[in-house]
């Protein structure tokens, strides 16, 4: 749905008396040309974040970002607040959106390094650790929906017989996942805290799958100019040190980390057009045979030598 600056001012002006305000301003528009409007807004000299996202979303869908900004940032301080109307509700219909609003968080996306990727570690860990959120992730952990995907690719074969050797998600490990963590999901505070943005997707899912998430789509590195692929091993056991302590990895347990990260890349896979799927097949076949050099390397730790 195209919309204009003009319009969206008035939109805006609309949803938030709706929360009790009356002097709005739209102060920037983040991901312009998305289908879903996120926009930072002054609102009586508060600065605030309003989403808009389609009223295509399932209500569902809608229940699940709430409740997780419930859980996470208005109960734990781990991600921004949801701001409620005063009657209560958290969301409004408008214009051919859900609207809800969020507190705007000051601060700057982690980095690809080693001391924050063991701090996403780290927090992955004490997501994982939550046992009393009920509402399940909108994050589909059913591969059988891969199966009818490039059927005019020579590779297809090959992809059918990586997806058979993949377990079936839904019967394994479940618990609170974020389902897309990484350094842009997440802010360092002024304070030094960290906080988690973009729950869509967050809730109750496989624990392989968010934990298995940036060990292709994230590690593999690639230049589009030159096709060269790289991968960095040294944030890859970063990120494992952090969420497993002092605890052993043991090679079973980065076996389904590793059928965990070729899940998330392939359900990327189409996501970026038709002409972009060769490169994500050899970038999934790259990054598939690097589990083996992150495994020695854990070998050879420290900790797995005591």
């Amino acid at each position: 749905m195209e919309i204009t600056e003009k319009e969206l001012g008035r939109l805006l002006q609309t949803v938030m008396q709706s929360y009790g305000y009356t002097d709005i301003k739209l102060l920037e528009q983040f991901h312009k040309g998305s289908s879903r409007l996120v926009c930072k807004i002054e609102a009586d000299g508060q600065i605030l974040l309003a989403r808009g996202l389609p009223e295509t979303v399932s209500g569902e869908t809608i229940e699940g970002n709430i409740a997780a900004h419930e859980y996470l940032g208005n109960n734990r301080q781990l991600a921004p607040r949801i701001l409620h109307m005063p009657n209560g509700a958290s969301c409004l219909k408008a214009s051919g959106f859900w609207f809800y609003v969020l507190e705007y968080i000051e601060g700057q996306n982690l980095e690809e390094n080693e001391r924050d990727q063991r701090e996403l570690g780290r927090l992955l860990r004490k997501l994982h650790s939550f046992s009393d959120y009920t509402h399940p992730s909108g994050l589909s952990d059913d591969k059988g929906e891969f199966y009818g995907w490039f059927r005019e690719k020579g590779f297809k074969r090959e992809f059918d017989e990586i997806l058979d050797s993949i377990p079936d998600f839904r019967k394994l490990d479940r618990c609170f996942i974020h389902s897309d963590i990484g350094p842009h999901n997440s802010l360092r505070t002024k304070d030094g805290d960290i906080v988690l943005i973009d729950l869509d997707d967050a809730g109750v899912g496989s624990r392989y799958l968010d934990l298995g998430w940036p060990f292709i789509m994230q590690f593999v590195k690639h230049e589009r100019t030159t096709g060269r692929m790289s991968y960095r091993t040294d944030l890859a056991e970063a990120f494992l040190y952090g969420y497993y302590g002092e605890e052993e990895i043991t090679r079973q347990e980065l076996d389904l980390i590793w059928q965990g990260a070729v899940f998330m890349h392939i359900s990327y896979m189409n996501d970026y057009g038709p002409e972009a799927v060769g490169s994500l097949w050899k970038i999934l076949k790259f990054g598939m045979g690097q589990k083996e050099l992150l495994w020695h390397n854990l070998c050879n730790h420290p900790k797995h030598k005591a």
